[in-house]
Formats: C-alpha cells, sequence, structure tokens
C-alpha cells in the first residue's frame, strides 16, 4: 500500500475526529490551527463567517459547513474538498518543439 492509502493509527484517528468536529461545529480553519498553520485557519474562519454573514437563510449553514469540510479535507489530505470528487484540474498538454540540430562551432586557436 502507498503511503496515501494507508489508514492513520488509532491516535491519529481519533485526532481526526476532533478535527472534523471543530472544523464543522466550532469553526472553520480550526484543524489549520491544530496543525500549527495560523494564517490559512484565520482565513477558513474569517471566510467561514464571512460566508455565514451574506446569506443569512439557508445557505449560510451549508456554507459554514462547506468551508469546515474544505478545512477540514486540507488538514488530513492536503486536497481541497471538489479534488476529491473532481481531481485536479487537468494540465494542458504541453507543446513540444521539436529539437533543432545546432549547427557545431569550432574554435579556432592561433
Amino acid at each position: 500500500m502507498s503511503q496515501e492509502q494507508r489508514a492513520p493509527s488509532p491516535g491519529g484517528q481519533v485526532l481526526n475526529a476532533a478535527k472534523f468536529i471543530a472544523d464543522t461545529a466550532v469553526m472553520p480553519g480550526s484543524s489549520q490551527l491544530v496543525e500549527g498553520d495560523v494564517g490559512t485557519g484565520i482565513v477558513y474562519g474569517v471566510a467561514g463567517a464571512v460566508v455565514t454573514w451574506l446569506t443569512h437563510s439557508f445557505l449560510g449553514p451549508l456554507g459554514w459547513l462547506a468551508v469546515g469540510l474544505d478545512s477540514y479535507s486540507m488538514s488530513s489530505s492536503q486536497k481541497h474538498l471538489w479534488q476529491h470528487f473532481f481531481g485536479s484540474a487537468p494540465s494542458e498538454p504541453s507543446a513540444t518543439v521539436p529539437a533543432r540540430s545546432m549547427p557545431e562551432t569550432t574554435t579556432k586557436y592561433s
């Protein structure tokens, strides 16, 4: 099994559960703060608050939950939530330039 497919240890599972609960119930970005990534944790927390404030209706709790789930996903797998479902954006094929033969230069010393 590769490292990505290996199940976390029991202690890691408890920590992941605590981070999940903190991100979805307390404040988005909590798992980032636990990991020591304070800047990203604050950004997720502010994003969760702004999404909730901007959409006082039905979307407020869903927006909070979406931001919290994305924060947890980044903390546990280093991927955004949508990358688990849709994968990374496909990279554009690079245009390969055929190698040109370069003329040999000769240096003459007198």
